[in-house]
């Protein structure tokens, strides 16, 4: 997502931090970092103007090298608030993965989105036009939302699909399906969650996939 589900009723103009420890690291359904477990370092800036970004770098331990930085997303971004309380919501994103990663595409791409952002619910389109390094395009649609939210408790969901690269004289590859449903609970500035996490087919053999990602995230 590129910004959070609820849209504050004041705006902030200064800098987050965060530190999240997760089991797995999951991209669009797949594993970046071979099933193994993660830290992610991340700083954000929401200005009053409805300009933001962020930068965040996450390592991770190898089966072979120890630990190694695995990947690293910049995003810049602008939502702009309508009488109605939702939000149209633009920008682009940069991921970078090291040769650690594990991806299923291009190891480094750029995609620009454009969506629509409520209190409970947000819908963005994204489009890469490199996105598996070669030069072929995909595009993602995406919705999110909030489920539930009592208390320190919340229950959040996410389905996307994505219309994968096309290569020329190949059959068309079918759209690949990804879903989310993560409950959370806040304790003081962390939080932690347990995610399903599933979605497929995948390229080898047009396989599902699914696990469970638990999570803590400490906000500063």
């Amino acid at each position: 997502m590129a910004i959070a589900l609820l849209i504050p009723t004041v705006a902030r103009a200064e800098p987050g931090y965060s530190l999240t420890l997760a089991s797995d690291d999951r991209f669009r359904g797949h594993s970046t970092s071979d099933g193994l477990p993660v830290a992610t370092a991340a700083i954000s800036y929401d200005d009053v103007s409805g300009v933001y970004g962020g930068l965040s770098v996450t390592l991770g331990p190898t089966r072979n090298d120890g630990l190694q930085p695995l990947r690293s997303v910049q995003h810049v971004g602008y939502a702009h608030r309508l009488r109605s309380g939702l939000a149209l919501d633009a920008g682009v994103t940069n991921r970078f993965y090291s040769r650690y990663a594990t991806v299923e595409y291009g190891g480094r791409f750029t995609q620009a989105y454009l969506g629509v952002v409520g209190r409970r619910f947000s819908t963005h389109i994204y489009y890469s036009p490199n996105y598996d390094g070669h030069a072929r395009s995909a595009t993602y649609v995406e919705l999110d939302g909030l489920l539930f939210d009592r208390g320190a408790w919340s229950l959040a969901s996410h389905v996307g699909a994505l219309a994968p690269p096309q290569r020329e004289g190949r059959p068309l590859k079918r759209v690949e399906i990804d879903g989310r449903l993560g409950l959370s609970r806040q304790i003081g500035k962390a939080t932690v969650s347990a995610t399903l996490v599933g979605g497929g087919p995948d390229e080898d053999g047009g396989r599902w996939r699914g696990t469970m990602v638990l999570a803590i995230n400490r906000s500063f």
